[in-house]
């Protein structure tokens, strides 16, 4: 019995030490790519049956995309026998810096599962009670969960499915009650398996959306589609949009004076107009067709089509 208890102890430490040595070398490869990768401390703790790896002032920056993520605080939690399944603990306030914007978030309850083979991400999984960024266009979220997992028929195709009971926006209240809120339900094809040690964003090269809806305050909005996408990042395919309740939403940021009346009269108009062309009075029907790099309705071009990297 003592040996066995030497010898799993042996084990723990054995594991210990390689986890702080593969974190010590991602940080230090990190950084000869000329990433800014560092913390203030770093410890692993959770005998005898975990490695729980906690970071303090935690910073990654990356000069190329001009993206910076602060933490003051992160965990990352794992049962020794099991090292492909993590928990991550988020700190209650971390900084997320793009293109020189700086996002404050704020949350409650943050935290994501990730179950990898490997460095290949098979499934994550992610819910907060509140979430909160911050900058030009604020956004609060309600009783968030969110999900990825790849699926069967291919090691690049990736479920995502996004949830959350309540939304505000341009710093108000979040509500409580109300159908305001989000669900996305898509599939999201991947030049390469997403792989938790690549470098740079994933390459999407199909986007298939079953279901997206968005219900703020009067508005509801609801999105279908399919899209394949090109090495450059434009869209060929199509995206259904109805908007519902549009009058009602105008005159709502009206009585709130959030947007100014010059732009709200030009969004009025335009809304009018194109629920005309769908013969209904209120309510919006559309479908933008992508194709030569341009976004179409019906044969009107409306402009360069969106570039998505």
């Amino acid at each position: 019995m003592i040996a066995a208890a030497l010898a799993w102890s042996a084990y723990w430490g054995w594991s210990a030490w390689m986890q702080r040595s593969a974190i010590e070398a991602w940080f230090e490869g990190q950084r000869a790519d000329g990433w800014e990768a560092s913390y203030e401390d770093l410890a692993i703790r959770g005998f005898p049956n975990r490695l729980d790896t906690t970071f303090t002032g935690l910073v990654l920056a990356d000069p190329e995309t001009e993206t910076v993520w602060e933490a003051p605080l992160l965990q990352v939690l794992q049962v020794v026998y099991n090292r492909d399944h993590v928990i991550v603990a988020f700190p209650e306030t971390q900084v997320l810096t793009r293109d020189g914007a700086r996002h404050e978030i704020t949350a409650e309850g943050l935290r994501a599962s990730l179950v990898r083979d490997g460095d290949l991400l098979l499934r994550a999984n992610a819910e907060a009670g509140v979430l909160n960024i911050s900058g030009e266009a604020p956004l609060a979220l309600r009783d968030l969960t969110a999900a990825i997992s790849r699926t069967e028929d291919s090691d690049r195709r990736y479920r995502i499915a996004v949830n959350a009971e309540g939304i505000a926006t341009g710093g108000a209240a979040l509500p409580g009650g109300s159908e305001d809120g989000l669900e996305l339900d898509a599939h999201v094809t991947l030049a390469e398996p997403l792989s938790l040690g690549a470098a740079g964003e994933p390459r999407p090269t199909r986007i298939e959306i079953a279901r997206a809806e968005i219900g703020k305050d009067a508005l509801r909005l609801a999105a279908t589609g399919e899209m394949d996408v090109d090495e450059d990042g434009y869209p060929e395919g199509q995206l259904s949009l109805r908007v519902e309740n549009v009058a009602e939403a105008i005159e709502a940021e009206r009585r709130a004076g959030r947007v100014p009346e010059e732009l709200l009269a030009l969004i009025e108009g335009g809304a009018q107009l194109i629920a005309g062309i769908s013969g209904r009075r209120d309510t919006i029907d559309v479908t933008f067709e992508f194709r030569d790099r341009r976004t179409w309705l019906g044969i009107l071009p409306l402009g360069p089509a969106p570039q998505l990297r």
